[in-house]
């Protein structure tokens, strides 16, 4: 069978590996392709599918990152990011005839478009492909392969007990549940802080929204994923529920909810298309609220951003 080989995904982190490794996935389904993603190694052990191109690649790369929660500037992840740097560039200086590279450019995979001039040769020949880059993307493919996704991207089981048992708790005390991604961390100084959100003007949204959409927030929780610390003064007479867990299980929780407030970044919208809920994008300046009366699912989010549909 022929192979889809991902070989890099440029350093992002969880949520832009996600929609890029979704994206090829659902390619390699409308192709009937088999695929690897050996640029997975730092999540790959989070998820019951195993990308790893054979088992001592997996032991090297993959199984010191099982249990590991740190961001991208940790030490640990700094090293194995390096020494797979190393190996990525001997197998792409192998492989360059049978390699697409996106640099700055989306670059639209089918069902979504039909494949460029260099994607549609090696489609036609006897090779395996190699994708390089961060920036493939489906969404057509995503919508129509979506059953397919959602299951093989499922977590592992410790993290769908965690996810289920939280998700099943507050149910039980609350008619709805809104999640509430605020990113803090690098969000406050990159780009000189123009995407992040500060809690008092979180708070502005969520009242917003309460107004807006009749929420009754007595039966309302807010279920709060951040990766750095909640001021619980702000939210005092809300119900709110701070998720203390890693990225990979905060993220399946945000898809658990009924609908997602949140930074404009990846990992809220893929926490929306998985949970096939809605994503409210959280802006400095006023918000858009009619743009988003009626939506009960999943969108393409113009206020979404850095998805580059």
């Amino acid at each position: 069978m022929k192979k889809i080989i991902i070989i890099r995904s440029s350093g992002n982190e969880l949520a832009n590996q996600l929609w890029n490794y979704a994206s090829i996935y659902a390619y390699s389904l409308e192709k009937k392709y088999s695929i690897v993603n050996s640029s997975f190694f730092e999540y790959g052990e989070y998820f019951n599918f195993k990308s790893a191109p054979n088992l001592l690649f997996r032991i090297m790369f993959f199984r010191p990152f099982r249990n590991y929660t740190k961001r991208k500037t940790a030490i640990k992840r700094r090293v194995w990011r390096k020494m797979y740097s190393w190996y990525s560039m001997i197998v792409l200086f192998l492989n360059k005839k049978n390699t697409v590279t996106t640099a700055n450019e989306v670059c639209y995979l089918p069902p979504t478009k039909q494949p460029d001039f260099k994607l549609k040769m090696l489609e036609n020949s006897n090779d395996d492909i190699y994708l390089d880059g961060w920036l493939f993307r489906n969404p057509i493919g995503l919508e129509k392969f979506r059953k397919e996704i959602k299951k093989t991207f499922i977590p592992r089981k410790d993290v769908r007990i965690t996810v289920e048992s939280t998700i099943g708790k507050i149910r039980s005390d609350y008619n709805k549940i809104v999640g509430l991604h605020i990113r803090q961390g690098d969000y406050m100084t990159w780009r000189n802080g123009d995407y992040f959100i500060e809690q008092k003007r979180v708070r502005e949204i969520i009242d917003e929204f309460i107004s807006n959409f009749n929420i009754d927030k007595n039966k309302t929780c807010f279920l709060i994923a951040s990766d750095g610390p909640i001021d619980k003064e702000i939210f005092f007479d809300l119900n709110i529920f701070i998720s203390k867990n890693n990225a990979v299980t905060d993220l399946y929780l945000l898809s658990c909810t009924d609908a997602i407030i949140g930074s404009n970044s990846t990992f809220g919208a893929f926490a929306s298309y998985y949970g096939n809920v809605p994503l409210i994008v959280m802006q400095k300046d006023p918000m858009d609220w009619q743009y988003y009366s009626g939506r009960q699912k999943y969108f393409e989010n113009k206020y979404s951003t850095f998805v580059q549909y």
